[in-house]
């Protein structure tokens, strides 16, 4: 009644006092620890609330950064009265780092441009949003070669991005009068143009744009033909891997095109992810992957 949380009667035992005084320290100890338990329960309820959040921030801002970049990618197709094309990126990841577009230029030309940026995630989509800028700034200027405007975008790459970012970069204008396709291929995995059994690779260029402050690009003009097939990818095609970690390879890549060349060039690229979905056998893919097709008619 008093408030003790204990009492003992008279003893001439002391090991009784010293056994009743132990189990009172224990029964303290039991009492903070359980007090400490429950305040560290109360912590991480706290901190798993707060990391919900912070989460749900991060999930609508990636959210947010998707739909921007899904509208970096062309929103309408231009007419080009030789060429019959189609394009599509498919990301590892909810933001991705490549990149394709379709100009039409003011004199009637028409432009092709696919790059690859190094990296992944938000600093990779940024970077694809500098580059998208950076040539749509460039193409529409007048009396530009084309080994000219990737070397302007080069530079405008390197100063606007951070140190060992860069992007593998092919850009082409093509002239819908005369067939003729002008390129530049900045590292980047050199096209495939399909003609009958003949298989003729676009590599003609320089470095990756932005790894350098200066760099020379050199351009080459190709004679197109009716019925040629261009075919441009990222390497995340041409190396998605089955479970075994083995890559699908630019072979099987070039076979899956031909058995499709009489398709429609949406049909072509939708056949070759699907072949390389089908090696892939289900495994996890860590790179993005983006294909254009062009079919001259």
């Amino acid at each position: 009644e008093a408030g003790a949380d204990d009492y003992i009667l008279k003893s001439s035992d002391f090991s009784i006092i010293k056994a009743r005084i132990h189990a009172l320290l224990r029964r303290k100890l039991l009492v903070e620890e359980n007090r400490r338990i429950f305040d560290e329960i109360r912590q991480k309820e706290l901190e798993a609330i707060q990391a919900r959040a912070q989460r749900e921030i991060l999930d609508r801002e990636i959210e947010i950064a998707r739909e921007v970049q899904r509208r970096l990618f062309p929103q309408s197709l231009p007419q080009c009265a030789t060429l019959e094309y189609a394009g599509r990126c498919r990301p590892a990841h909810r933001v991705g780092g490549d990149y394709y577009d379709f100009l039409g230029l003011p004199d009637g030309r028409f432009a092709i441009v696919i790059a690859d940026i190094s990296g992944k995630g938000i600093p990779a989509a940024l970077l694809m949003a500098s580059l998208q800028a950076s040539v749509r700034g460039q193409a529409f200027l007048a009396n530009q070669s084309v080994a000219g405007l990737v070397a302007n975008v080069n530079g405008l790459i390197y100063n606007a991005s951070p140190e060992s970012h860069y992007a593998t970069f092919f850009y082409a204008r093509y002239d819908p009068a005369t067939r003729q396709l002008t390129y530049t291929n900045g590292g980047h995995n050199p096209p495939m143009l399909l003609r009958g059994a003949q298989v003729i690779r676009l590599d003609k260029g320089g470095p990756p744009v932005g790894l350098f402050d200066f760099a020379e690009f050199e351009q080459d003009r190709i004679q197109l033909e009716p019925g040629d097939l261009l075919v441009l990818f990222t390497d995340g095609v041409s190396e998605a891997e089955n479970p075994a970690a083995e890559a699908w390879g630019e072979a099987a890549l070039l076979q899956t095109a031909r058995r499709s060349a009489k398709k429609e060039p949406a049909e072509i690229i939708r056949a070759v992810l699907a072949a390389a979905d089908a090696f892939s056998a289900g495994a996890p893919q860590h790179d993005d992957m983006t294909m254009v097709v062009a079919c001259v008619r």
